[in-house]
């Protein structure tokens, strides 16, 4: 009996080995590496993001506030009470999840939805107008500068290639949690809603208790990102919590493809790499981008990844209808189903 290996795992691990040897052959500058943690960062905000999205199926405005509010809270109680950075990456997430808390009840008691993603563009604003005008708290428009790095055992995580490797060990972290919670009771009961609300409430899902509870967890995980993003880049300001960066991780997690894992991972680096490229045109990007978005849409509508784990699939089932003397295509049909 032969061992099978989901197509989406060939291609996570794929990914996986390039991203871990990348920065050794190609990357070899700070610049380019400081984008290689950029990509790790917006990769753990676009599964935040897609784990609203993808699971759920709701949509919030405000993902970036949450983000930033994140990254404003860690820094702050470094900068403020010399609080370690390592609680701030425990307080950030914790901030952010109770206030995502606060707003998924709002939000979520009677309907989906439209409801949501209202709520939750009135909080961004509301969250990006504060930063902006709270300056002995947020520092106005010039933010807060000289946010700490981490430190293990004394040594500061302060070089790109260190910072790296250490946000991409969060990140794979962060990918094994959410695999297992998808299979969890919890996980279950989620996509439950998602895909038949009464149904699920009829075999005993309290629906408003498990999308606020989910809701609260994608906030705390964006909080989480942004946490990570303020003691590298080493500041933050009110720009964080705009909807610059709500689109940034709208256009991860759509280009990535949505209800995936490494979706988001690739949408990521597919974004951060394209904007690098198209740096000389950097005021024009969002159309650019836009332009993209409609492209993938309209000729790749789950997504890049996606894509690609279907043509793997096809692949796999070929090379297995050759060894087994099946008709051509029929595993690959079968599978296409169970997908």
């Amino acid at each position: 009996m032969r061992l099978r290996i989901p197509p989406g795992w060939w291609l996570g691990g794929l990914v996986l080995l390039v991203v871990v040897l990348v920065p050794l052959f190609l990357f070899t500058n700070t610049y380019n590496r400081g984008l290689l943690v950029l990509i790790v960062i917006y990769a753990i905000a676009g599964l935040s993001l897609d784990y609203i999205m993808g699971e759920m199926g709701q949509f919030s405005f405000g993902h970036a506030a949450f983000w930033g509010f994140g990254a404003y809270v860690s820094a702050k109680l470094a900068l403020d009470l010399g609080i370690s950075p390592w609680i701030g990456f425990l307080a950030a997430p914790a901030a952010a999840g109770l206030v995502g808390l606060l707003i998924g009840y709002i939000a979520l008691r009677r309907t989906r939805n439209l409801e949501l993603a209202i709520v939750t563009l009135g909080f961004g604003v509301l969250a990006w107008t504060v930063a902006l005008r709270w300056r002995p708290v947020t520092g106005g428009p010039s933010g807060l500068r000289q946010v700490p790095p981490p430190s293990l055992f004394g040594w500061e995580i302060r070089s790109e290639l260190a910072y790296f490797y250490f946000a991409l060990l969060l990140l794979l972290g962060i990918v094994f949690l959410l695999s297992r919670l998808r299979t969890s009771r919890f996980g279950r009961g989620v996509r439950s809603i998602h895909e038949n609300e009464d149904l699920a409430k009829s075999i005993g899902v309290a629906a408003t208790k498990y999308y606020v509870l989910a809701f609260s967890f994608a906030c705390a995980l964006v909080g989480f990102s942004g946490a990570l993003y303020a003691h590298h880049f080493r500041f933050v300001n009110p720009n964080l919590l705009g909807l610059d960066y709500m689109f940034i991780f709208l256009i991860v997690v759509l280009v990535g493809g949505t209800g995936t894992l490494w979706g988001p991972v690739m949408g990521a680096a597919i974004f951060v790499l394209v904007s690098e490229w198209l740096r000389a045109l950097q005021e024009y990007r969002f159309v650019i981008f836009g332009v993209v978005l409609l492209l993938v849409v309209l000729f790749m509508p789950i997504g890049v990844f996606p894509a690609l784990q279907k043509i793997a699939r096809r692949i796999r089932g070929r090379n297995d209808d050759k060894e087994s003397g099946a008709p051509m295509g029929e595993h690959a049909l079968e599978a296409d189903k169970a997908g």
